[in-house]
Protein backbone atom coordinates (compact mmCIF):
# COMPACT_ATOMS: atom_id res chain seq x y z
CA UNK A 1 0.00 0.00 0.00
CA UNK A 2 1.66 3.62 -0.64
CA UNK A 3 1.51 5.86 1.96
CA UNK A 4 1.92 9.59 1.27
CA UNK A 5 4.64 11.47 2.11
CA UNK A 6 5.07 14.52 4.35
CA UNK A 7 5.54 17.60 2.11
CA UNK A 8 9.07 17.80 0.06
CA UNK A 9 10.25 14.80 1.62
CA UNK A 10 11.17 11.54 -0.25
CA UNK A 11 10.83 8.08 1.48
CA UNK A 12 14.75 7.72 2.04
CA UNK A 13 14.57 10.86 3.94
CA UNK A 14 11.93 10.04 5.27
CA UNK A 15 12.79 7.32 7.38
CA UNK A 16 11.73 5.49 10.83
CA UNK A 17 10.94 7.36 13.52
CA UNK A 18 13.78 8.35 15.77
CA UNK A 19 14.92 6.78 19.55
CA UNK A 20 13.00 8.59 22.13
CA UNK A 21 16.07 10.48 23.72
CA UNK A 22 16.96 11.80 20.06
CA UNK A 23 17.43 15.89 20.96
CA UNK A 24 17.99 16.66 17.47
CA UNK A 25 16.35 15.20 13.91
CA UNK A 26 13.97 15.66 11.14
CA UNK A 27 10.29 17.15 11.83
CA UNK A 28 8.77 13.88 10.54
CA UNK A 29 10.76 11.55 12.18
CA UNK A 30 10.67 12.72 15.74
CA UNK A 31 8.11 11.47 18.34
CA UNK A 32 5.17 14.09 18.80
CA UNK A 33 5.50 14.22 21.95
CA UNK A 34 9.00 13.76 23.84
CA UNK A 35 9.93 11.26 26.59
CA UNK A 36 9.58 13.29 29.80
CA UNK A 37 10.68 10.09 31.80
CA UNK A 38 13.95 9.62 30.41
CA UNK A 39 15.31 12.88 31.63
CA UNK A 40 16.68 13.46 35.00
CA UNK A 41 15.32 15.83 37.72
CA UNK A 42 17.48 18.76 36.78
CA UNK A 43 16.74 18.42 33.09
CA UNK A 44 12.83 18.32 34.49
CA UNK A 45 12.90 21.18 36.31
CA UNK A 46 14.88 23.04 33.38
CA UNK A 47 12.56 22.73 30.64
CA UNK A 48 9.79 23.62 32.94
CA UNK A 49 11.38 26.72 34.00
CA UNK A 50 12.19 27.46 29.86
CA UNK A 51 8.34 27.61 29.50
CA UNK A 52 7.22 29.23 31.89
CA UNK A 53 9.25 32.03 31.19
CA UNK A 54 8.83 31.91 27.45
CA UNK A 55 5.03 31.98 28.41
CA UNK A 56 5.70 34.92 30.64
CA UNK A 57 7.13 36.58 27.90
CA UNK A 58 4.96 36.07 24.98
CA UNK A 59 2.47 37.53 26.94
CA UNK A 60 3.28 41.09 26.26
CA UNK A 61 2.85 40.25 22.26
CA UNK A 62 -0.73 38.73 23.23
CA UNK A 63 -2.38 40.53 20.22
CA UNK A 64 -1.77 41.06 17.54
CA UNK A 65 -1.24 45.02 17.91
CA UNK A 66 1.12 44.76 20.54
CA UNK A 67 3.30 42.08 18.75
CA UNK A 68 3.42 44.24 15.38
CA UNK A 69 4.98 47.26 17.48
CA UNK A 70 7.55 44.86 18.81
CA UNK A 71 8.43 43.75 15.17
CA UNK A 72 6.43 40.30 14.69
CA UNK A 73 5.34 40.17 11.11
CA UNK A 74 1.86 39.59 10.97
CA UNK A 75 1.02 39.13 7.43
CA UNK A 76 -0.75 36.20 6.65
CA UNK A 77 -1.88 34.15 3.82
CA UNK A 78 -4.95 34.42 2.23
CA UNK A 79 -7.45 31.17 2.79
CA UNK A 80 -8.69 29.80 -0.02
CA UNK A 81 -12.52 30.36 -0.31
CA UNK A 82 -14.45 27.83 1.91
CA UNK A 83 -11.19 26.51 4.20
CA UNK A 84 -12.49 26.38 7.53
CA UNK A 85 -9.44 24.60 9.25
CA UNK A 86 -7.81 26.12 12.06
CA UNK A 87 -4.36 27.11 10.84
CA UNK A 88 -1.04 27.68 12.85
CA UNK A 89 0.17 31.24 12.01
CA UNK A 90 3.51 31.53 13.06
CA UNK A 91 4.58 35.42 13.07
CA UNK A 92 8.18 35.75 13.01
CA UNK A 93 10.15 38.99 14.27
CA UNK A 94 12.76 38.27 11.80
CA UNK A 95 15.66 40.86 13.53
CA UNK A 96 15.81 39.08 16.96
CA UNK A 97 16.54 35.34 14.98
CA UNK A 98 19.31 37.07 12.68
CA UNK A 99 20.71 39.00 15.81
CA UNK A 100 20.39 34.93 17.62
CA UNK A 101 23.49 32.99 18.22
CA UNK A 102 23.53 30.05 19.66
CA UNK A 103 21.09 30.80 22.67
CA UNK A 104 17.29 30.56 23.33
CA UNK A 105 17.03 33.78 25.17
CA UNK A 106 13.29 32.83 26.93
CA UNK A 107 12.95 37.22 26.88
CA UNK A 108 12.89 36.89 22.92
CA UNK A 109 11.13 34.70 21.52
CA UNK A 110 11.86 35.15 17.31
CA UNK A 111 8.67 33.09 16.34
CA UNK A 112 4.70 33.50 17.86
CA UNK A 113 2.83 31.28 17.22
CA UNK A 114 -1.14 32.03 16.88
CA UNK A 115 -4.31 29.64 16.14
CA UNK A 116 -5.94 31.16 13.17
CA UNK A 117 -9.37 30.10 12.76
CA UNK A 118 -11.89 32.09 9.97
CA UNK A 119 -13.89 34.88 12.10
CA UNK A 120 -12.11 34.71 15.21
CA UNK A 121 -9.38 36.59 16.35
CA UNK A 122 -5.66 34.95 16.55
CA UNK A 123 -5.07 33.55 20.15
CA UNK A 124 -1.65 33.12 20.98
CA UNK A 125 -1.16 29.27 21.89
CA UNK A 126 2.43 28.86 21.77
CA UNK A 127 6.07 30.31 20.39
CA UNK A 128 8.84 28.91 18.22
CA UNK A 129 12.65 29.92 18.69
CA UNK A 130 14.96 28.89 15.75
CA UNK A 131 18.72 28.94 15.79
CA UNK A 132 20.88 30.24 12.93
CA UNK A 133 21.42 27.97 9.93
CA UNK A 134 24.20 25.13 11.14
CA UNK A 135 24.09 25.79 14.45
CA UNK A 136 22.72 23.03 16.79
CA UNK A 137 20.13 24.39 19.62
CA UNK A 138 21.23 23.97 23.27
CA UNK A 139 19.23 20.90 25.01
CA UNK A 140 18.75 22.07 28.70
CA UNK A 141 16.12 19.52 29.26
CA UNK A 142 17.63 16.68 27.82
CA UNK A 143 15.22 15.02 25.94
CA UNK A 144 12.64 16.93 26.82
CA UNK A 145 14.06 19.71 25.01
CA UNK A 146 14.11 18.81 21.55
CA UNK A 147 15.39 20.49 18.09
CA UNK A 148 13.27 19.64 15.06
CA UNK A 149 14.32 21.03 11.21
CA UNK A 150 12.97 20.38 7.69
CA UNK A 151 14.63 19.86 4.08
CA UNK A 152 14.46 23.51 2.23
CA UNK A 153 15.41 24.27 -1.37
CA UNK A 154 18.53 26.73 -0.88
CA UNK A 155 20.18 29.37 -3.15
CA UNK A 156 23.39 30.90 -2.02
CA UNK A 157 22.71 32.71 1.09
CA UNK A 158 18.90 33.15 0.75
CA UNK A 159 16.49 31.73 2.61
CA UNK A 160 15.32 28.62 2.54
CA UNK A 161 12.27 27.62 0.52
CA UNK A 162 9.97 24.43 0.61
CA UNK A 163 10.31 22.18 -1.70
CA UNK A 164 8.12 21.35 -4.41
CA UNK A 165 5.25 19.19 -3.95
CA UNK A 166 7.69 16.21 -5.92
CA UNK A 167 10.57 16.75 -3.24
CA UNK A 168 12.94 18.85 -5.96
CA UNK A 169 13.56 22.17 -6.06
CA UNK A 170 13.56 24.93 -8.30
CA UNK A 171 16.58 26.18 -10.95
CA UNK A 172 19.54 27.39 -8.80
CA UNK A 173 18.77 25.81 -5.74
CA UNK A 174 19.35 22.47 -3.94
CA UNK A 175 18.02 20.51 -1.13
CA UNK A 176 19.30 20.76 2.39
CA UNK A 177 18.74 20.84 5.69
CA UNK A 178 17.03 23.87 7.44
CA UNK A 179 17.43 25.51 10.24
CA UNK A 180 16.64 24.06 13.65
CA UNK A 181 13.82 24.89 16.03
CA UNK A 182 11.74 24.16 18.49
CA UNK A 183 7.97 24.43 19.43
CA UNK A 184 7.26 25.00 22.81
CA UNK A 185 2.92 25.11 23.19
CA UNK A 186 1.09 26.92 26.43
CA UNK A 187 -0.39 23.77 27.44
CA UNK A 188 -1.27 22.90 30.72
CA UNK A 189 1.76 20.26 31.14
CA UNK A 190 5.18 19.40 30.63
CA UNK A 191 4.92 17.11 28.38
CA UNK A 192 2.35 18.61 25.39
CA UNK A 193 4.42 21.59 25.96
CA UNK A 194 7.30 20.82 23.46
CA UNK A 195 5.08 18.59 21.04
CA UNK A 196 6.89 19.18 17.68
CA UNK A 197 3.11 19.23 15.86
CA UNK A 198 0.53 21.74 17.10
CA UNK A 199 -0.58 19.58 20.46
CA UNK A 200 -4.26 19.90 19.19
CA UNK A 201 -6.12 17.51 22.13
CA UNK A 202 -4.19 19.34 24.95
CA UNK A 203 -4.86 22.83 23.26
CA UNK A 204 -8.15 21.99 23.82
CA UNK A 205 -8.10 21.40 27.31
CA UNK A 206 -6.03 24.54 28.31
CA UNK A 207 -8.89 26.34 26.12
CA UNK A 208 -6.98 27.88 23.75
CA UNK A 209 -9.07 26.30 21.13
CA UNK A 210 -13.04 27.51 20.62
CA UNK A 211 -15.03 24.62 22.31
CA UNK A 212 -16.77 24.19 19.04
CA UNK A 213 -14.14 23.49 17.09
CA UNK A 214 -12.94 21.16 19.71
CA UNK A 215 -16.27 19.64 20.16
CA UNK A 216 -15.90 18.84 16.11
CA UNK A 217 -14.21 16.02 16.48
CA UNK A 218 -11.76 17.03 13.71
CA UNK A 219 -8.28 16.16 13.80
CA UNK A 220 -5.63 19.47 13.76
CA UNK A 221 -2.56 18.72 11.88
CA UNK A 222 0.62 20.67 11.27
CA UNK A 223 3.48 22.55 13.52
Amino acid sequence: MRTTMPHGVSAPEHGPLLPPRAEHGLAHRLRQYPAVFLASRKERARAERLRRQLYAAAQRWATPRAAAAAGFDLRRAQRARGERRVMWFHSENRRWHAARNDSIEPGRPDTLIYADLPGRPLKLVGVMISMPRGVRGPTPGGPITRWHYHLVCVAGDKRGLAPRADGSCGPGAKLGVGSEMMHVWFTRDLRSAFAVHAPWPELCAARLLPAATCASGAHFTGM
